[in-house]
């Protein structure tokens, strides 16, 4: 008997490089002839260009009436005063919610009043006519209290 011996090539281990992995997206080459709908990107980028632009344009005559404010302002002192106060309310308003917050059971309390509140409101001022006549009533007296107008 003679032995068989296999070519070295059959052997040796082959080393293959890794297939290139697939595009995720489709390309018009694998549908050849067929017809594939174009996107609308064109439209939403001119509207949204446009809205950028009707903003700035807002924009820019927000900030100058700003500015017109402030040169037409006497006492701009009690303005940065004002200004500065209100921030310092307002965060000083976030650390007291978030300390609130970080108490177990105090939010799910919290959440509670606010529903029994707006129950209470609905019921009290939206839900007959003549209740929501008095709601706009003092609302209007209200208005007129805070402008200045009697």
């Amino acid at each position: 008997m003679a032995a068989v011996v296999a070519p070295s090539a059959i052997l040796t281990t082959r080393v293959v490089a890794p297939k290139a992995r697939a595009a995720r997206t489709l390309k018009a080459t694998a549908f050849k002839g067929a017809k594939l709908a174009q996107p609308k990107l064109a439209v939403k980028r001119a509207v949204s260009t446009k809205a950028v632009a009707d903003s700035k344009i807002s924009t820019d005559e927000v900030l100058k009436t700003i500015a017109d404010k402030w040169e037409d302002t006497e006492n701009k002192s009690a303005v940065i005063t004002y200004v500065a106060g209100g921030a310092a309310l307002v965060w000083l308003s976030g650390t007291v919610v978030g300390a609130i917050n970080s108490i177990p059971i105090l939010p799910k309390v919290m959440e509670l009043v606010g529903l029994g509140y707006s129950t209470w409101f609905v019921y009290r001022y939206v839900l007959y006519k003549d209740s929501r006549k008095e709601l706009v009533e003092q609302f209007d007296a209200l208005k007129n209290k805070v402008s200045g107008e009697f």
